[in-house]
């Protein structure tokens, strides 16, 4: 490999094990969660979570994007001030409008309940898009350790504050350490309440971080960079908006279009979480591969071409270890939860079908023509939304699943036959094609082989994926076997 692609994938390394380390972590809460919280409980909370993930993307607007197409302006102080006093004034907006209207959202979708807990998700998402540049800046300047410090923190303290609240806490009040008014007052809150409270708590922590950056930032604000910003990004802004749409639009709408909604988003978020590993990958090639592609756009197609090759088949691969070794993983789920084991391929299929979109959006980006960014995006969430209305009545949980897919692989399509005539790039697409009919021909024969025996049965997968291996390296020729040597 180049020396290029080496650092884009050592950057990979160091912000996929953070991130993998901190996900994992936090993946760990779902078997707390599914324990300690009832169905329906647990599906409020992952209801509340769609929403802040559409919202932080709203009110995040393209700062985080702009703030690289921009960071090398002469006058970056001002560029970094304008974006962060710009989140500010929307942050403390949103506070208000959410604060005010909590009664009546309250009210519409809750049946009254969670008033608090609304109030919580708007200072979250305010502080949340805040850091998301401060985080930025440490992404362009290669700082992936502090990166990954500051987000590890974030995330201990997350779980740290969910142990504490909803386990540590009702301990000592059964055994009675805790007096009875203040049991009282403690139990007079709900566990989303508890849950929503300790990621407050952990977002502020990491704000902390960046108190010290802050004030001495000497930039003053700029009205201008800011339009500018906002006329460069307004594409990402539909792009950023579409795609948590395409990803979270399921969970907002199955306890809606279902009559046992909240149960069954429940089981299907558990499921879905199984999935961590695709989008373990994809984050953190997107968070490496966003600044090497601004940095290094005079690369050439062929580097682009082969970061596609290597993304497919990592992919494909995480796509089989975890379907093929699913029975090992159902450990984290209880009985009740085992039924929605059937999502679990058609999710983690759609989230490579997201990370290949996201490679492949680099062709508008280098063409000045991000506006088909926002125009796949509303396409995407169109067909996203149309089935999920569609299929979920019906299937429930599993015509989820498949919309989400559909959505994400008619993006990928759109931009491939696009970016093909605008900016052609050479990916290998025979070579592609044959990295998933492997992968489909492997899935198959470990769902039909059954093997009672244990020792025997692991040995079979394992030779499942090394056999995928043994077929890339094939297929790569002698680049194979020099990354197998690397």
């Amino acid at each position: 490999m180049s020396g290029g692609l080496k650092k884009l994938a050592s950057e990979t390394i160091i912000y996929g094990s953070t991130t993998m380390i901190g996900r994992l972590l936090n993946w760990l809460l779902m078997p707390f969660y599914i324990r300690v919280l009832s169905p329906e409980e647990y599906g409020v909370v992952i209801n509340f979570y769609s929403f802040i993930s559409i919202l932080l993307v709203i009110f995040t607007y393209g700062m985080e994007t702009g703030f690289f197409r921009f960071s090398k302006s002469e006058k970056f102080a001002s560029v970094y001030a304008s974006i962060l006093s710009s989140l500010t004034v929307s942050g403390l907006l949103l506070i208000i409008i959410i604060t005010f209207s909590s009664d009546f959202i309250s009210n519409i979708l809750y049946n009254g309940q969670f008033r608090v807990s609304i109030i919580l998700i708007g200072w979250i998402i305010a502080i949340d898009a805040f850091i998301s540049v401060p985080f930025a800046n440490l992404r362009l300047n290669n700082k992936a350790i502090r990166f990954g410090i500051i987000r590890l923190s974030g995330i201990f303290s997350n779980i740290f504050f969910n142990l504490f609240f909803l386990l540590l806490i009702p301990y000592l009040i059964k055994i009675e350490i805790i007096g009875k008014p203040y049991a009282n007052y403690f139990e007079s809150c709900t566990g989303v309440f508890y849950i929503l409270l300790s990621n407050l708590i952990s977002s502020l922590l990491m704000f902390s971080f960046f108190i010290t950056e802050i004030f001495r930032l000497k930039g003053t604000f700029d009205k201008s960079i800011i339009l500018g910003i906002l006329n460069y990004s307004w594409p990402f802004i539909i792009v950023g908006i579409t795609g948590m749409i395409i990803q979270n639009s399921d969970k907002i709408l199955i306890p809606i279009l279902r009559s046992d909604g909240f149960n069954e988003l429940a089981v299907y978020a558990a499921n879905f979480k199984i999935g961590i590993l695709m989008t373990l990958f994809t984050q953190s090639f997107r968070f490496a591969f966003e600044p090497y592609f601004f940095k290094n756009r005079d690369k050439g197609l062929s580097s682009y071409a082969l970061i596609m090759d290597y993304f497919i088949a990592f992919g494909l691969f995480i796509f089989l270890g975890v379907t093929i070794f699913q029975d090992l993983i159902n450990i984290l789920l209880t009985k009740e939860y085992l039924y929605g084991n059937i999502v679990i391929p058609v999710v983690l299929m759609a989230q490579l079908f997201y990370g290949i979109y996201f490679n492949l959006s680099l062709w508008y980006k280098l063409t000045d023509r991000t506006y088909f960014g926002a125009i796949f995006g509303i396409l995407g969430t169109i067909i996203t939304l149309t089935l999920n209305f569609i299929t979920i009545p019906i299937f429930g949980m599993i015509g989820a699943a498949y919309s989400m897919l559909f959505g994400y692989g008619l993006m990928a399509l759109f931009s491939a036959l696009y970016g093909n005539k605008y900016f052609p790039v050479p990916y290998p697409l025979k070579r592609i094609l044959l990295y998933f009919v492997a992968a489909l021909v492997l899935y198959i024969i470990n769902k039909l082989v059954d093997i009672d025996f244990y020792l025997f049965r692991y040995l079979f997968k394992i030779t499942i994926l090394f056999v995928f291996i043994a077929i890339f390296v094939l297929l790569q020729g002698k680049s194979g076997i020099k990354i197998l040597e690397s």
